[in-house]
């Protein structure tokens, strides 16, 4: 591979996908993988990656991080931050279980419960947060914070599940120089579109982030973060 890759990376229901774009930030190569992994090792000279997937849990019902995002892109997109799960559901004990018995712990610990759809990511957090312990630089990335700053800060008014959405996002992209091709091939090419694109979007939050140009919520180093 090239050097001076970004990478983005988003969960999808075959396991990963990425996409890299060039020294210029136009578009690369895009990958899918089962294992984050096979992705790290694939895309080797990349010095940080930026993956849609919360980082840096806390054995606490909220994290910062989230609530800052979530209130930045307002009550429409807003919805779309999951609330990060707090650490003990990635450790061993707990990592297996079910939501049900997750969040009866929850409760006793917390006070509170989360989504099922929040707990099944389960699994992948454990992925990402494994591969950061190990030594890979990972950043946590919004894509709808990133498509928010490409529309000079305004909240996209469409879902990415629809079709005004998917071709504003598309468009988006486009103008910070991120074209992505009509045909991705055999493997990537049947991934969901909104995955795709998410990818692209983290991965152009990358290139900021290797060139000091990136925003951090918080800005407190102490605390996690989310980049856009």
């Amino acid at each position: 591979m090239p050097k001076g890759l970004y990478l983005g990376v988003d969960g999808c229901k075959e396991g990963w996908v990425a996409v890299a774009l060039h020294e210029d930030g136009t578009f690369c190569d895009s990958m899918v993988a089962k294992e984050l992994l096979v992705l790290i090792d694939y895309y080797s000279e990349v010095k940080t990656i930026g993956v849609d997937m919360p980082l840096d849990l806390l054995n606490e019902p909220t994290r910062i991080a989230d609530q800052l995002v979530r209130k930045e892109l307002g009550p429409k997109r807003g919805r779309s931050v999951f609330p990060a799960i707090p650490k003990f559901m990635i450790e061993p004990r707990w990592i297996n279980l079910g939501a049900n018995a997750l969040n009866d712990e929850s409760r006793n610990r917390f006070d509170c419960a989360f989504s099922r759809q929040t707990i099944n990511l389960k699994k992948k957090i454990l992925e990402v947060n494994q591969c950061s312990l190990n030594g890979s630089n990972i950043i946590e990335v919004h894509p709808e914070l990133c498509f928010m700053h490409m529309n000079n800060g305004v909240p996209l008014s469409y879902s990415k599940k629809t079709w005004n959405g998917m071709q504003h996002r598309l468009s988006l992209l486009t103008s910070t120089g991120i074209k992505l091709p009509n045909d991705m091939g055999p493997k990537t090419g049947i991934i969901s579109s909104d995955d795709i694109i998410d990818a692209a979007a983290v991965a152009w939050t990358v290139r900021r982030y290797a060139y000091g140009k990136a925003l951090s919520y918080p800005e407190d180093h102490d605390s996690p973060q989310i980049w856009v």
